[in-house]
């Protein structure tokens, strides 16, 4: 039996690390479910997080390096927008598992098993 080369996708694997870490912020993960709404204005997301101005366009700049968000000039304005809907979709399955995890630990402090009513 061969040991299967592991380095050969280390160049996927650190891509997606990269895409991940880049979604590992509540403040990013907050730019993400705004624009998954549809594109808007870095000036309109300032006030939408209560955030300053250049730490939104840190998160901005984070968001796009990993290929998460792109973005288009509108005259002065840069307008953002979610690059593709699977991100939108990963969205919506990591609040999935956290809600299901988080039924299953209610279930456990309880000791009924998940799903069943009390």
């Amino acid at each position: 039996m061969t040991k299967p080369d592991s380095r050969s996708d280390l160049p996927r694997h650190q891509r997606e690390a990269r895409f991940l870490q880049a979604l590992a912020h509540p403040a990013r993960l907050a730019i993400v479910d705004l624009l998954a709404r549809g594109e808007r204005c870095g000036c309109e997301i300032d006030p939408y997080l209560g955030l300053d101005q250049s730490t939104v366009s840190r998160h901005l700049q984070i968001l796009r390096r990993a290929g998460v968000l792109k973005a288009r000039k509108d005259g002065v304005r840069v307008i953002y927008a979610v690059r593709s809907a699977a991100v939108t979709r990963l969205r919506d399955q990591l609040a999935r598992l956290i809600t299901q995890q988080a039924r299953e630990e209610l279930a456990q402090l309880g000791g009924g098993e998940p799903g069943a009513s009390s």
